[in-house]
């Protein structure tokens, strides 16, 4: 351990470097540790927490920089108005949470006068300012909308934009099953949509924490090796973007001491452990945002109207000026009606049909979501952790925990709207029938609670999670792939290790295939590809030839049942299941579909034919390439790494080969947009046994933001070879 001199500092804290240069800080409380992990995060991330800020207020064109795509980012984020209500909603934290996050701010503060100015910062004239409560509840707004809930957004405009692209009522019913039903397709062809995001723009949203899927579980004593409880957890986001979004921290104060992956702008540790107590987390992908059809007219005096029942009311509107550094200030009028937020821009509105859209975030009370993560840390057992992530407003997840006795669960949280008559909230609804209105909030108790199961373990991986019988918490449910592998391998082992949960977290077996492959096999032509296929083990290791070639099979497959004109369109086709725009809605209706012998998708020309076909051309295409000449990726900085300068200042890396796929439990899935390559993989590997003080874990970046220090990526080695650190106290 290395001992660092601290300047700035207001209370007494030591801070220690282990070789991985993992900060270890040790103060007499609990007040002082959260000090000094503030302190940490402004020293080592000051420029991921500044232009995180200045994104989330809609302000990145006047603070970073006048480019198009932070104008159009602003507007976006102006537009959702992340800031409007957290001033309110820190005045309204209680005393010892408003106390934490004041000392946290506190040691932000004192970290950013000792690290200076950034050259980021430097680079682009912005000029730093102090951060507060308020910034800290703003990036969690930013981690719960921008990195979460616009996922949801963004797939129900897909499914508008199919039904407008003339996919037919009866192929949509059938692709998508129980919950188009009610819906008017006609109403939703009538309705106009804004322009969607440009690529640019989605690519600066996918720099934050989107939790693109994750795994975590825990393992009862009965099932474990050393007689006391396993943890184990891997959030998965964009990985190729340096510094590494999460930030690991060792804190200790009293007899205490709590460590894992923190979010730098925010006191919370995501993954951790403390002494009773270990968690890790998913996103649950719950549905907590629902796009409205707006009836909208001129009123007599020219202001614009929407009809809420048979009478017309005034939007009510807010001007938001987006200011542009060096260039002329851009004026975005923004219209609420009584239920949403209007979607079309204010240049472009007419009379008509329009979207609005309703988010559980902007009720009361949103801001207690960083009482949850610092309650996480005083839990004494699992069932108090339980308890108090229950009560989580935003966003939705699910917390999987273990304690030192024994004990392990998974809890729910999030706030679920009850929606009116058949409204499942996956497709948008007239908003002038009453009936189709939220009625208030679910209470708690539907949430998903499981407590010391029979079988001795407990999993999470984004699977449906919808109580049966209860309410749809999910409506855009991905494939249960990796929670298949996950629990099978849980199961097969009667005597559990750290070393066991680390093999699993690098686990390369695709469910997918394995339920694909008898669909396609017994209508494949005989010959060297359905051997190969045959013979085939179902992993996706880098050197596997087998699977490139079932992925160009199944990308065929697709492009034969729904890439016609009667059906998606060859080119929709192409973009929704290749890397270039993957849609994991589409691909999880489409797998759905595929297992079920009969669908108006091949009535006319047969199931077993179109299988055929596709293998034909499979078989008629080159073949020998391993999958890391398909799955592979440059790592660039997140600040310089697609300009120029960032190039000759070896800000991007070569290729990299990225093992697994969307569906194995290493999550390693690329896509590739106009701009630049887009991960998803584990951005955490985290495992612990709670019989000791130590956790064992790897990251795919370093405790720095800067690429001039030796821990700008020092945890690379390990997370590529599936190695571990630990993280342990300083004595």
């Amino acid at each position: 351990m290395k001992p660092l001199r601290l300047a700035h500092t207001r209370r007494h804290i030591e801070v220690f470097r282990d070789t991985a240069g993992v900060p270890h800080v040790r103060g007499k409380s609990w007040l002082d540790a959260i000090y000094g992990l503030g302190y940490m995060h402004g020293t080592d991330r000051p420029t991921q927490m500044h232009f995180g800020r200045a994104v989330a207020l809609g302000r990145a064109a006047e603070r970073i920089a006048d480019r198009p795509e932070l104008v159009e980012t602003d507007k976006f984020f102006r537009r959702i108005g992340l800031y409007l209500n957290v001033e309110k909603e820190v005045s309204q934290l209680d005393d010892h949470t408003f106390s934490q996050l004041t000392a946290y701010c506190e040691g932000v503060n004192d970290g950013f006068k000792a690290a200076g100015r950034t050259l980021p910062m430097w680079a682009v004239g912005f000029q730093p300012r102090p951060w507060n409560q308020e910034a800290v509840l703003l990036i969690g707004n930013l981690l719960a909308f921008g990195g979460l809930a616009v996922s949801q957004m963004e797939n129900e405009r897909l499914l508008v934009e199919m039904i407008h692209a003339g996919v037919s009522d009866e192929g949509m019913r059938d692709l998508f099953p129980d919950r188009l039903d009610d819906i008017d397709f006609d109403l939703i062809r009538q309705t106009k949509m804004s322009n969607k995001l440009s690529d640019q723009a989605l690519e600066l949203l996918t720099d934050l924490p989107r939790l693109a899927g994750s795994n975590a579980w825990a393992v009862a004593p009965s099932h474990s090796a050393t007689g006391s409880a396993l943890l184990a957890s891997d959030p998965h986001l964009e990985i190729n973007r340096l510094p590494a979004i999460w930030y690991e921290a060792v804190l200790q104060w009293d007899d205490n001491y709590v460590m894992g992956a923190t979010l730098p702008g925010c006191p919370l540790y995501a993954v951790a452990r403390t002494r009773d107590v270990s968690w890790g987390v998913t996103y649950m992908k719950g549905d907590t945002i629902d796009f409205f059809i707006e009836d909208v007219r001129r009123g007599e005096k020219e202001q614009w109207q929407y009809r809420p029942g048979k009478e017309w009311s005034d939007f009510d509107v807010r001007t938001e000026s987006i200011e542009r550094k060096g260039g002329t200030p851009v004026t975005l009028e923004v219209y609420h009606s009584d239920i949403g937020l209007l979607e079309a821009d204010s240049e472009k509105i007419d009379e008509g049909y329009h979207l609005s859209m309703a988010w559980t975030g902007y009720q009361e009370g949103a801001g207690n979501a960083i009482k949850t993560w610092l309650d996480l840390v005083a839990a004494d057992t699992a069932l108090e952790a339980m308890d108090a992530v229950r009560s989580c407003p935003q966003p939705t997840l699910c917390f999987v925990v273990a304690d030192r006795e024994g004990h392990i669960g998974m809890q729910g949280c999030g706030r679920f709207p009850k929606r009116g008559g058949k409204h499942n909230g996956l497709a948008p609804v007239p908003a002038w029938e009453k009936s189709n209105h939220w009625r208030g909030l679910f209470d708690k108790d539907v949430l998903p609670r499981i407590y010391d199961p029979k079988c001795g373990f407990v999993a999470t991986a984004n699977e449906d999670i919808s109580p049966p019988g209860g309410p749809l918490l999910v409506t855009q449910p991905i494939p249960n792939y990796r929670k298949l592998r996950i629990d099978q391998r849980l199961a097969e082992l009667d005597q559990a290790t750290l070393e066991d949960m680390q093999k699993l977290q690098y686990d390369l077996v695709s469910h997918q295939a394995k339920q694909l492959l008898p669909v396609f096999l017994p209508h494949m032509p005989d010959g060297e590809l359905k051997d190969r296929l045959q013979a085939w083990d179902c992993t996706y290791a880098p050197d596997s030839v087998e699977a490139a070639i079932f992925q160009r099979l199944y990308v065929n497959v697709l492009m034969e049942v729904f890439g016609h004109e009667e059906g998606i369109g060859w080119r929709r086709t192409l973009y929704l299941v290749s890397r270039v725009g993957f849609s994991i809605m589409v691909v999880t209706a489409a797998d759905r579909l595929l297992q079920r012998e009969d669908s108006v998708w091949w009535r006319k020309r047969g199931k077993a034919n179109l299988i055929r076909k596709a293998a034909e051309k499979t078989a008629a295409e080159p073949h020998g390439s391993a999958w890391s000449h398909i799955n592979r990726f440059h790592f660039a900085d997140r600040y310089f790494g697609t300009h120029q300068v960032g190039r000759m200042l070896g800000f991007v890396t070569p290729h990299y080969a990225m093992p697994g796929c969307f569906a194995t439990p290493f999550q390693g899935h690329v896509q590739q947009t106009a701009g630049r390559e887009i991960t998803f993989a584990p951005s955490y590997h985290f495992v612990t046994d709670l019989a000791t003080n130590e956790a064992h874990t790897n990251l795919p970046g370093g405790p720095s933001e800067s690429r001039f220090s030796r821990y700008y990526k020092s945890d690379l080695p390990l997370w590529f070879d599936a190695e571990y650190k630990q993280l342990s106290l300083v004595e």
